[in-house]
């Protein structure tokens, strides 16, 4: 698993997770999938690979390089990955409402992992909207045409309307 590793360090830092067998082909090196687990614990047991995580996605085992991606991000990744997308859209718009009062801005979508182009922002926000289980998700536009989208879980309509359009350098000079 050794030769792997900088492998697995090159795709995370462009943003993507790798399965074993991938990373091999890549590499060009034979590889045993029944041993993928077994040899990733002796792994990281050595400190200088302790940034190697893997996480179970279906059947396939993913890994990345914790130097370069976190957690959440590959949480994300790996749903995507699974086309759980506006699963994946609705829950971040709901953290960011919920947990941390700010609205999502749908801009987000044009990075990594989304990577969206201006039809997949318009199906997107087209398919939230019918989707069931999203009644809560609401898509705005602020003063300077920017879309966003919260939860009526945790902002209310005014609110994540002022939000939305709050400048922190309006005062400044």
């Amino acid at each position: 698993m050794i030769e792997l590793v900088g492998y697995i360090r090159v795709f995370s830092q462009h943003g993507r997770l790798v399965t074993a067998d991938q990373i091999a082909a890549v590499a060009g090196l034979e590889w045993d999938s029944e041993q993928t687990v077994d040899r990733y614990i002796r792994l990281i047991l050595n400190e200088a690979y302790k940034d190697v995580q893997m996480r179970l996605s279906g059947k396939d085992h993913y890994f990345y390089s914790e130097q370069f991606i976190v957690e959440r991000y590959a949480e994300q990744w790996l749903a995507l990955n699974r086309g759980e997308t506006l699963e994946v859209i609705a829950a971040q718009i709901r953290r960011n409402s919920c947990r941390h009062t700010a609205v999502f801005e749908e801009s987000v979508l044009t990075f990594a992992p989304y990577h969206f182009d201006e039809l997949k922002l318009a199906t997107t926000r087209d398919q939230l909207r019918q989707q069931l289980g999203t009644e809560d998700i609401f898509y705005a536009v602020d003063n300077q045409g920017r879309g966003y989208y919260y939860s009526t879980q945790g902002l209310s309509h005014s609110y994540a309307e002022v939000l939305a359009n709050y400048d922190p350098y309006e005062w400044s000079y």
